[in-house]
């Protein structure tokens, strides 16, 4: 089965179409809500050229945040991922589906936000939580999918993509510990010996 998805981050994928790369047909374009009586910051604004590139966009705005009370004072609207924002993305991908050659996502890192939305976007098109996730670690092998929008998708859809989250998550803890371990024998390697012979 072709799943035609990519997750990237927003300056990813801004730098791949200034160099001629080619993408899918169909974005799902993710940033932060625009601050009121602020200037616009990067992560709020959608750059232009995805506009002249993409056949249809679907535009969501929310924090990457799972609970409004981690959010800071300045950040107004205080807008964090809902069951419509979710319900947007089912709509969008029944309504494209048929004439769409693929879908590519993009929130600012390509970390979590995204990925929780490749998550759900990847069981609807193989019908398998499995497939799900082994298809996001291959496509994204750093995701950290946002855990309030795949309890969303689990009940949009009656699935239960939070045990594959859970899953997802782990694995990549599992991977920072291992870069760690070797970061720290790397450092201990290059510490002077000491010697035990303490006469004079």
């Amino acid at each position: 089965m072709d799943l035609n998805v990519e997750v990237l981050g927003q300056l990813e994928l801004v730098e791949s179409l200034q160099t001629g790369h080619l993408h899918f047909s169909h974005l799902i374009s993710i940033g932060n809500p625009k601050q009121i009586l602020r200037r616009s910051r990067p992560d709020e604004m959608m750059p232009r050229q995805f506009r002249s590139h993409f056949t249809r966009i679907l535009r969501l705005e929310f924090f990457d945040v799972e609970d409004r009370r981690h959010l800071r004072r300045w950040q107004f609207p205080k807008t964090i991922p809902n069951r419509a924002h979710v319900r947007k993305v089912i709509r969008f991908y029944e309504q494209t589906r048929e004439r769409a050659n693929g879908y590519t996502i993009q929130c600012w890192q390509g970390i979590s936000r995204s990925t929780g939305i490749a998550l759900g976007l990847l069981y609807m098109i193989c019908g398998s939580e499995v497939g799900a996730r082994a298809a996001l670690r291959k496509i994204r092998p750093e995701a950290i999918p946002n855990h309030r929008i795949v309890a969303f998708f689990d009940k949009e859809l009656g699935c239960d993509l939070s045990a594959a989250n859970e899953e997802i998550r782990k694995e990549r803890i599992d991977t920072w510990k291992k870069e760690l371990d070797l970061i720290e024998e790397s450092a201990l390697e290059e510490l002077p010996v000491v010697s035990e012979d303490t006469t004079d």
